[in-house]
């Protein structure tokens, strides 16, 4: 993270390197109205350790810069899509998005400036003739709405101290946890990572807007896998993504952890295997997290709404109940944390300078708004709400970052369960489920596919009608979004938080979501996509005894 020093020095040039972009012009062309550069200065450390033994240990400074230039005017520029295809890695900018790590000299970082702004000012005008070509055989249908919104002079430049991270200590932590691991019976291989980054980011634009924030997020994970005789590999893993290492656990606590995974991955090793089902499903939280954040989320982002190539499965639907239970979802930035814990996905101004915002998206099952950046949604009234975001040289698009599902009248998890029991009953059912872990989801929101989303089930069981449960293993869940949504009969009472992380156009980053369980009458389940591995021919090698431990030389007092 940079300091106060660094910063000052980085701004002018910033600035400077702004203002200068505007003067450039080509005969014939428009002229730019519009240049941002949004710089990313990253600290880095990684480890991870197998079977006690290190296999990483890097530690890395880099920077790269982002820069938005725009020809034309806020009413109309060469954006089109919403910027959803905008992350080309062939164009020439890409080349100069790098940016030196040197505070004491800084020419080489306003040649990088140059070269990037050069680049992107081609780009657009390329872009912009492309659009205007279009345009003699293909409507526009957002020929109506402004390009671009205008923002007001603001500074806001916040300064805030790294946090020391012990290089040896996590490495360490990492090789004593992984060779206790490995010395668990059915394990056959296991990993165990530390991972943390520190980020400074420097917004500058032409607006005389300067943004100065920082992002700390903190990584320990795990993953114990078994080969079985049939060739299926089980897996468990345990992430945990903070923003501070002292939400981290120690060893005994991570220990502890580690210990409820390796219960169930004995647990599905032994597992009643299904292929296909249909009928009640229970998503404990964080699960049910995960199915909003796909089902629904990605849909609410209104840089999808100015894309003729998506589905635009809510636009048009402003004031309209979308829910058939009275939730509400909200996505606040602002938001630092959740019950003592911090959101990885929170911020103060998005990666276009807009202030966030908490944006009510939902309330009680009527749709309210979207998510959105500063390409406008509507013709009149409109007011960014500061979701865009972007990881790297990608056009920042609308995408989520602390998102919050609240219900009424929410139940108690054992009242859900005795509903999902009363349901499996009353549809005549063999059995229902019970989702308790995820690992991971997609979804597609193209109009060219199938408007569907999918959920990586880690851990479930299988719920029968005397209430006994079954570990369960081999499905993932399926659905299409507006189904999905209206067959939720009730909401839990408590709300978890999950730290994780989103892919999308604009990259990989980091989200937070809050939600309560939910219980459907109805998600249907389709077979995992594994593929079968044969079983090691030896048997795995004899563990050495522990090493001893190394005895220091004291030196002989005179």
């Amino acid at each position: 993270m940079l300091q106060r020093a660094s910063v000052e020095k980085l701004i002018p040039i910033l600035r400077q390197a702004s203002r200068r972009a505007l003067r450039m012009k080509v005969s014939g062309f428009p002229g730019p109205y519009y240049t941002s550069f949004l710089l990313r200065d990253i600290h880095w450390f990684n480890t991870w350790s197998s079977a006690g033994s290190v296999y990483r240990k890097r530690s890395d400074h880099t920077r790269n810069v982002y820069c938005d230039l725009r020809v034309g005017s806020y009413r109309y520029d060469q954006t089109t899509n919403g910027g959803l295809q905008d992350n080309d890695e062939e164009l020439e900018s890409m080349n100069h998005i790098t940016a030196p790590i040197d505070d004491r000299a800084h020419d080489a970082l306003r040649l990088a400036l140059w070269r990037l702004s050069e680049a992107k000012f081609r780009e657009a005008l390329s872009d912009y003739s492309t659009k205007e070509s279009n345009r003699i055989s293909t409507p526009d249908p957002n020929r109506h709405l402004a390009s671009f919104h205008k923002l007001k002079r603001h500074r806001s430049v916040k300064y805030k101290k790294p946090e020391a991270v012990d290089e040896e200590k996590w490495t360490h932590f990492c090789k004593v946890a992984s060779r206790w691991i490995s010395e668990l019976q059915q394990v056959s291989s296991s990993w165990v990572e530390f991972d943390a980054a520190q980020e400074t980011k420097i917004f500058v634009n032409s607006e005389h807007r300067i943004v100065v924030q920082h992002q700390l997020v903190f990584s320990l994970s795990a993953t114990l896998r078994k080969l079985t005789s049939d060739g299926h590999t089980i897996e468990q893993d345990l992430v945990l993504n903070c923003g501070s290492q002292s939400e981290l656990p120690d060893m005994r606590a991570f220990k502890r952890a580690i210990m409820k995974k390796y219960t169930q991955l004995q647990r599905l090793i032994r597992a009643k295997t299904i292929h296909a089902f249909s009928g009640p499903v229970l998503l404990a939280p964080a699960p049910a997290g995960l199915l909003f954040h796909e089902a629904i989320g990605h849909r609410l982002e209104g840089g999808r709404l100015l894309s003729a190539g998506e589905g635009q499965t809510f636009k048009g639907q402003e004031g309209k109940r979308v829910l058939n239970v009275d939730l509400t979802i909200r996505d606040n930035p602002k938001l630092r944390s959740f019950q003592g814990v911090r959101c990885i996905g929170a911020y103060d101004f998005d990666d276009e300078g807009t202030p966030a915002r908490n944006a009510e998206l939902i309330r009680d099952g009527v749709l309210l708004d979207f998510l959105s950046t500063r390409a406008a949604l509507r013709k009149k009234g409109f007011v960014p709400n500061g979701h865009a975001r972007n990881k790297k040289f990608q056009r920042p698009i609308s995408r989520m970052g602390v998102t919050i599902v609240e219900g009424k009248d929410g139940l108690s998890f054992e009242r859900l369960k005795e509903l999902l029991i009363e349901q499996i009953k009353e549809q005549g059912k063999p059995f229902g489920m019970i989702v308790y872990e995820t690992s991971g989801g997609e979804t597609e929101t193209t109009s060219y596919d199938f408007q569907a989303f999918s959920g990586e089930i880690s851990f479930a069981t299988l719920v029968y009608p005397n209430g006994k449960e079954v570990c369960v293993r081999g499905v993932n869940f399926v659905g299409t979004p507006l189904q999905a949504l209206n067959n939720i009969l009730a909401v839990g009472s408590e709300l978890e938080i999950d730290n994780g992380y989103c892919g999308a156009e604009s990259g990989f980053i980091p989200v937070t979501t809050i939600s309560p369980a939910i219980l459907l009458s109805n998600l249907e389940l389709q077979a995992k996509d594994e593929t079968l591995v044969a079983q090691y021919i030896l048997p795995r090698p004899r563990r050495e005894e522990k090493p001893p431990r190394l005895r220091r030389r004291r030196r002989k007092r005179k």
